[in-house]
């Protein structure tokens, strides 16, 4: 018996059998699955591999080329050792909901793949490394002369501009 949690995700199960499995298991239809481990799983996500069908590649080259998941080396020997077939139960075979898996046909449990977090820590950067490097100027840079002497120029244009507008009001 496996233990399965609701909250189970990105694992993928490794059973072996060297027993013949029944053609509705191979098509992975519901009753298959209830077969096979007292359930209806998920077909889309329970994948059956004939080792005999690798040709050169080995089962856990096959699991870390197509799942992109990779071994341990104990666990890389134990896959490798894997002879007839191997049923690939992923996490979402369970559509989230706990479970008890009761392997059946001679199937017996070789590992769980987990995901491994890919988010490494940032290292500390030593601090003088970054000393003489930061500007210290202001953070607002200085106006140029060109800059002030347009902005007087404008102000001088709006209030010519409002000083005639009054004259007109005036005279008019």
């Amino acid at each position: 018996m496996i233990e399965i949690p609701a909250d189970d995700h990105g694992q993928i199960r490794v059973f072996a059998t060297t027993d013949a499995l029944p053609d509705a298991v191979r098509d992975k239809t519901p009753e298959g699955m209830i077969a096979l481990f007292g359930l209806p799983l998920d077909g889309t996500y329970v994948d059956i591999v004939k080792i005999s069908d690798l040709g050169d590649m080995t089962l856990s080259a096959y699991i870390a080329e197509g799942y992109d998941m990779t071994a341990d080396a104990v666990d890389k020997a134990a896959v490798d050792q894997v002879t007839g077939t191997a049923v690939l139960v992923l996490s979402r075979a369970t559509g989230g909901q706990a479970v008890t898996l009761r392997p059946e046909h001679g199937l017996r449990h070789v590992t769980t793949y987990s995901p491994v977090a890919g988010i490494t820590p940032p290292e500390a950067l030593p601090d003088k490394s970054a000393r003489d490097h930061v500007p210290t100027s202001p953070a607002k840079p200085q106006k140029s002369d060109a800059r002030i002497g347009g902005m007087v120029a404008m102000y001088a244009l709006l209030f010519m501009f409002a000083l005639v507008g009054l004259m007109i009001w005036v005279g008019g």
